[in-house]
């Protein structure tokens, strides 16, 4: 499908707006109606420089927007019901508990998290800092120094 280029600024502002404020992946967006194919939007990338600086910056707002969500979920309670079912003989019961679904956010949290690390590792990633005994290591190499000594034996 051909776009007009005031369309084409309109569908590109919206798909950076879905990635920034919303916190959406670029696959889901292109899902939308009224959006263009994925090879179409990668095109528009690959066309202009400023389309694709835009669009990088909102990947990179888009980590800062789920960091913030992340946070939201871990410190707010989601009321919900678990259902166990336990069979004792031919009959069948079913257990319901009403409370925090505190496994659903930590399942939540940590993949919030792990995707967060991915996509801006030197903002959310882990560091890893190599020491020796609390000391840093040094980056300049070593000068050794190798004598031979040629002994004298007596006889």
């Amino acid at each position: 499908m051909a776009y007009s280029e005031e369309k084409r600024e309109e569908i590109f502002n919206y798909i950076i707006e879905q990635i920034a404020d919303k916190g959406r992946p670029i696959r889901s967006i292109l899902k939308d109606e009224n959006t263009p194919s994925t090879i179409t939007f990668f095109k528009w990338l690959e066309e202009s420089e400023d389309k694709a600086k835009q669009y990088a910056r909102a990947c990179e707002i888009r980590a800062d927007v789920l960091f913030d969500e992340m946070l939201q979920i871990a410190f707010t309670p989601e009321e919900g019901e678990t259902h166990k079912r336990t069979k004792k003989g031919s009959v069948s019961e079913t257990e319901v508990t009403k409370g925090d679904m505190l496994g659903h956010r930590r399942l939540k949290v940590d993949t919030l998290k792990w995707a967060i690390s991915k996509m801006a590792p030197k903002k959310y990633g882990d560091k890893v800092d190599v020491t020796t005994a609390g000391d840093k290591i040094s980056s300049t190499p070593s000068v050794v120094r190798v004598e031979v000594v040629n002994p004298d034996f007596e006889d």
